[in-house]
C-alpha cells in the first residue's frame, strides 16, 4: 500500500465491476522471458517494450502472445514505438494467427513493484491513439523475480488499466463527461486481477521448456591464466605449436562421460520431479510460517476472544478465506490416503500383475507372428530354388553337348532317340 501512496500514477480506486477480467497465457511469459534474456545478454540500452495479442470479448480479455517491439526517438527526445515496424509486424500477427483471430490487447515492459513510472507514458499514449483505445499495461519485475513471494507461486507481475480520473477539485458526476474533457483528465493506471489459463500447445511449450532446464550446461570462458598461456605459447613460435598439441591431446573429452538420449531424458525427469518436491516443500514451509504467526484461536481456549487481536508475537491478523482453503486442504488429504493400506496395496499387485500378464500375451503374440511370417518367407525361398533345380535339370536334360534338341517323345524322331539313348 506503500506504493500506492507514492506513486502519482497509481489510482486511488479499486477496480469496478466495469474493469476487464484478464487471462493470462502461459506463452506471454515465455517471451517477455526470452526478452529479457537476449536484452542481458547482448548488453542492449534502452527500455524491454513489447506488445501483447490476444481475444477481447466485452469484458473478457485473453493474453495469448507477445513480440518484442522496435524503440526509436521522437522530436521531443522521448523513446516511442517505430510506428511503421510497429504496424508492419502486427498485421503480420494478425495474418498467423487468424483462426481464432488475434489483435493486440495490451504492451508489456519492465518495471518495479512500485508501479508505472513517468516514462511509459509516450508509448502507451501512442498504442492507445494509434491502435486500441484503452490498451493493458503488463508490468514484469524483474527485481522480484527471486523474492521469497516467487518461491511461494506468485509471478512477478503486475496488469493495470489506464483510467481518466478527476482533479480534486472536479465533481465525481460522470453522467455529463464530453469524451474530450475525460481525456483531458490525468491518466492514471489501476491494478487488475487475472488468472492463468493453459491450452494443449502451452503445455508442450511449457514441458519442453522444462525439460530443456534440465540439459543446460554452464559455458564459461577462458580465466586470465588460461589466456596468458595461450598468449605466451604464441610468442614462442614452432615449439608452442608441439605443446598446443600436446595440451589439446591431454585435453581431449573423455567419451564415457557424455551423456546418451536415455541419459538426458532421465535427468530432466529428475529434475522436473526435484522442482516439484521443492515448491511443494516451500508452500508447506509458507502454510506453517503462516500458522505459527496467528493468535490462539478461541477453539483450543474457550477464555480467548473471538476475534483477537495481533499482538508482537502474532502479528498477522486473522484471514478466514484462507483458513478456509487450508481446512479445505487437509480434508482432502484423508481422501487422497487409502483407508485401508493392506487392499490397496493387494489392489496394486494384481492390477501390475495383470499389466505385465499382457505385455508377456503381446510379446508371445508378436513372436508367433513373428515366426510365421518367417516360415512363410522360408517357404517362398525354399520353392524358388526347387524351381531353379528343376529348370536347371530340364535344361541340362534337353541338350547334348553339341546343341541338338532332344524330344523324349518326338515327332517321329526314333532315330534320334535311339542315337542318343545309346550314348546316354
Amino acid at each position: 500500500m506503500a506504493g500506492v501512496a507514492t506513486n502519482p500514477l497509481l489510482s486511488t480506486t479499486r477496480a469496478s465491476d466495469t474493469s476487464p477480467t484478464i487471462q493470462l497465457h502461459p506463452l506471454v511469459l515465455l517471451t517477455i522471458s526470452d526478452c529479457i534474456t537476449r536484452h542481458t545478454l547482448r548488453n542492449q540500452q534502452g527500455p524491454v517494450v513489447g506488445a501483447v495479442l490476444g481475444q477481447q470479448n466485452g469484458q473478457d480479455i485473453s493474453m495469448e502472445v507477445a513480440f518484442q517491439a522496435k524503440l526509436t526517438t521522437d522530436d521531443a527526445g522521448e523513446v516511442v514505438l517505430d510506428k511503421e515496424w510497429f504496424s508492419k509486424r502486427l498485421e503480420d500477427f494478425k495474418d498467423v494467427h487468424k483462426q481464432p483471430p488475434l489483435d493486440i490487447v495490451g504492451w508489456f515492459t519492465l518495471g518495479s513493484a512500485a508501479g508505472p513510472e513517468p516514462h511509459v507514458l509516450p508509448i502507451h499514449t501512442q498504442i492507445s491513439d494509434i491502435f486500441i483505445e484503452s490498451p493493458i499495461l503488463f508490468l514484469f519485475h524483474p527485481a522480484d523475480a527471486e523474492s521469497e513471494a516467487t518461491a511461494a507461486g506468485k509471478l512477478p507481475l503486475t496488469l493495470y488499466e489506464s483510467v481518466h480520473e478527476s482533479g480534486p477539485g472536479e465533481s465525481g458526476d460522470k453522467a455529463m463527461d464530453i469524451d474530450g474533457a475525460v481525456r483531458d483528465r490525468p491518466l492514471k493506471f489501476r491494478e487488475l486481477a487475472y488468472t492463468i489459463e493453459t491450452d494443449e500447445a502451452e503445455m508442450i511449450s511449457v514441458d519442453f521448456v522444462a525439460r530443456g532446464g534440465g540439459n543446460a550446461t554452464a559455458v564459461e570462458g577462458p580465466s586470465a591464466t588460461d589466456s596468458s598461456r595461450i598468449k605466451s605459447d604464441d610468442d614462442k613460435g614452432k615449439s608452442a605449436k608441439g605443446k598446443g598439441k600436446e595440451r589439446a591431446k591431454d585435453e581431449t573429452i573423455d567419451e564415457s562421460t557424455i551423456l546418451t538420449a536415455e541419459d538426458d531424458e532421465l535427468l530432466s525427469t529428475l529434475t522436473a520431479k526435484m522442482n516439484a518436491i521443492r515448491m511443494l516443500s516451500r508452500r508447506i514451509s509458507l502454510i506453517r510460517t503462516y500458522l505459527a504467526s496467528l493468535p490462539p484461536s478461541y477453539l483450543s481456549d474457550p477464555s480467548l476472544p473471538f476475534n483477537p487481536t495481533p499482538s508482537a508475537d502474532h502479528p498477522l491478523p486473522l484471514n478466514n478465506p484462507i483458513l478456509r482453503s487450508i481446512s479445505a486442504m487437509l480434508a482432502r488429504l484423508n481422501i487422497l490416503a487409502p483407508s485401508d493400506s493392506e487392499a490397496f496395496t493387494i489392489e496394486s499387485q494384481q492390477e501390475s500383475s495383470d499389466v505385465q500378464l499382457v505385455q508377456l500375451l503381446s510379446s508371445i503374440t508378436n513372436s508367433v507372428s513373428a515366426a510365421k511370417d518367417f516360415g512363410r518367407k522360408s517357404q517362398i525361398v525354399e520353392n524358388s530354388r526347387n524351381q531353379s533345380r528343376r529348370g536347371i535339370g530340364a535344361l541340362m536334360g534337353g541338350y547334348d553337348g553339341g546343341g541338338a534338341p532332344f524330344f523324349s517323345g518326338g515327332f517321329g524322331g526314333g532315330s534320334d532317340h535311339r542315337e542318343f539313348g545309346g550314348e546316354r
